[in-house]
């Protein structure tokens, strides 16, 4: 990590050695909101001049709020979050190919809704995180011929994934379809391109509305099913 990064999440996070390494971690939550001396800063970046860093570039936008006679500048991470220091960090190792966060929540009180956790994994490539709550979803889409199976109501239904392999395919038939599009032959699009195109769109797609779209359909389908059920025999 660059002397920025280290800065950083060593005020985001408690630290501890951990051999070679530090874990990060914090008590309560970690800090989104602290102050720092203005030279400290500049150090730090100065130290880390030359690296690409997502880093850098949020520093550097936080410094544009600073006055000429500041002393001190406040590192507002409320509109973001650190998962993306540790991606950069991933981005550039050479031995690092990801990191794993783990997050408790708990309650002062046992209420049934306090408590739980989630957990996020960081790439090169992508950051993912599911909550306790939706991994239970998973478990409980998972049980189609468990011994939930004949619960309705408990199901959580898929209605796209993108699959790699899919695209592959599909990209040999555009070009074959268009000779026009590109120069280039189906097979010089590597794996790399492939994951690069599909996080692009994902990233990039609002599904919230098609969601709607389908809970609605499913409610007037439910209600149809029902009707039909209880229809009096003819």
């Amino acid at each position: 990590m660059t002397a920025l990064e280290r800065l950083l999440l060593t005020h985001i996070f408690e630290t501890a050695a951990d051999g070679d390494g530090l874990y990060f971690f914090a008590e309560t939550s970690p800090q989104d909101h602290f102050e720092l001396p203005i030279e400290t800063i500049r150090a730090a970046l100065a130290a880390s001049d030359g690296v690409p860093s997502e880093a850098v570039a949020f520093v550097r936008e936080q410094l544009k709020e600073a006055g000429d006679d500041d002393e001190y500048v406040d590192l507002d991470l409320s509109q973001t979050s650190f998962e993306f220091l540790f991606q950069g960090i991933v981005k550039r190792s050479a031995t690092l190919d990801h990191v794993t966060i783990v997050t408790s929540f708990t309650c002062t009180k046992m209420r049934p809704d306090g408590f739980g956790g989630m957990a996020v994994l960081v790439t090169a490539d992508a950051i993912k995180g599911k909550s306790t709550e939706d991994i239970l979803g998973d478990f409980l889409d998972e049980t189609e011929h468990g011994p939930l199976a004949t619960a309705p109501g408990f199901g959580v239904h898929v209605l796209l994934r993108l699959h790699e392999a899919k695209v592959r395919a599909q990209i040999a038939q555009i070009i074959e379809t268009d000779q026009t599009l590109t120069p280039i032959a189906a097979g010089a699009v590597t794996n790399a391109d492939i994951r690069a195109g599909c996080i692009n769109v994902a990233e990039r797609t609002n599904l919230a509305e098609e969601q709607d779209a389908a809970v609605f359909k499913a409610a007037l389908a439910a209600i149809h099913e029902a009707e039909q059920r209880l229809a009096p025999a003819s």
